[in-house]
């Protein structure tokens, strides 16, 4: 079988996009040799950049070249698009079977929050109803394509995510992790990460600064670019961030931490939380959306806004050394349900089912 990937525009900057097709297509050409797999990138237009603002760039670089760049691909047996925001790119494909991953439903299930009408995302969406199979990556965002989307549930597939073997338990040095990143070695340090608003970091400073003011020596360590909005002014040197790190730097990052604090109002799926158990780093995160489905019992939650609890929580983790090790051990228990084969294992099994018939 001939697959192709297609992917996002690399201007786009969609890491999380990025990292799911790189995953499928670096497992796959290693470890599936029967399947010639293919991947491809689209250019963004000459013209784009000279006459069209960034926005308008983008629209036109996927709405308009990016299908005509599509029509240009020879034959192949199946097309995988591995961002639903291209969904309109269905009757572009030159394929036997299409398939298509979608993530998140962000755009539409904030639009009030976002204040904007996302005409040309629910026109992608539109689409969904005709691919083979629309796979979801969490029981959570099938049923976001339910609610609002026409796809038929008997097109989705749930099949939750996994992350690179490089996330795991082995051993480090974390005076010399300290010492690269500037970070104290000896002091409590509290993991946060990424940026966008449903990250909910008014709620992490919150929490932070609660956690300051019992205790001076505790750290806070954010992943992502800088953000300085609603940031409490004594917490200003209590927090490190790491703007800029490579990917197979972030384990080390998980391992000098005490753990991660994810109070996320919605996700898709929730990479953190996964990748910070399978690296034994505890977690204390929200009770909501995919979320719950990826902590299963083996993360301290509550309601994303419930500041007090998640405050207790942290402070339980860092004084309760037995509560640690607990919960360090039912992280890793429940990374393992991830398993790297298992997802590929079961994309590829759907992949021969169909087109075998």
């Amino acid at each position: 079988m001939k697959i192709n990937y297609y992917l996002n525009f690399l201007e786009e900057n969609r890491i999380s996009m990025n990292l799911y097709a790189e995953h499928l297509i670096n497992y796959q050409k290693s470890n599936f040799k029967d399947l010639d797999i293919n991947y491809f990138l689209p250019k963004l237009p000459f013209l784009s950049k000279i006459f069209f603002s960034n926005i308008w760039k983008l629209r036109y670089a996927r709405y308009i070249s990016y299908p005509f760049q599509v029509k240009k691909m020879p034959k192949h047996d199946i097309a995988h698009i591995c961002d639903q925001q291209y969904a309109h790119l269905y009757p572009y494909l030159n394929s036997t079977l299409k398939f298509i991953t979608v993530h998140d439903l962000v755009p539409v299930i904030f639009e009030k929050k976002l204040n904007n009408n996302p005409r040309l995302f629910k026109y992608s969406l539109s689409k969904l109803k005709y691919f083979t199979k629309v796979f979801a990556v969490s029981e959570n965002t099938k049923t976001d394509i339910l609610r609002y989307t026409d796809c038929p549930e008997y097109k989705i597939e749930v099949i939750m995510e996994s992350i690179e073997n490089i996330f795991n338990n082995s051993s480090i040095d974390a005076e010399s992790v300290c010492k690269k990143y500037n970070i104290p070695l000896n002091k409590k340090k509290v993991l946060i990460s990424g940026n966008v608003f449903y990250k909910n970091h008014d709620t992490s400073y919150k929490i932070l600064k609660n956690l300051y003011e019992l205790n001076k020596d505790i750290i806070f360590i954010h992943i992502g670019s800088e953000n300085q909005k609603n940031l409490p002014k004594e917490l200003k040197n209590n927090i490190f961030r790491l703007p800029f790190i490579e990917r197979k730097e972030i384990p080390n990052i998980y391992k000098i931490v005490d753990l991660l604090l994810f109070p996320s109002i919605y996700e898709g799926f929730g990479r953190p939380v996964l990748e910070a158990m399978s690296c034994g780093t505890p977690v204390v995160c929200s009770n909501n959306s995919s979320i719950k489905e990826v902590a299963g019992n083996a993360a301290l939650t509550c309601d994303y806004n419930n500041v007090q609890l998640f405050t207790k929580n942290i402070l339980d983790l860092l004084t309760n050394k037995d509560l640690r090790e607990k919960m360090i051990n039912k992280g890793y228990e429940q990374s393992k349900l991830f398993s790297i084969n298992k997802f590929h294992n079961n994309l590829v099994n759907i992949y021969k089912n169909e087109f075998n018939k």
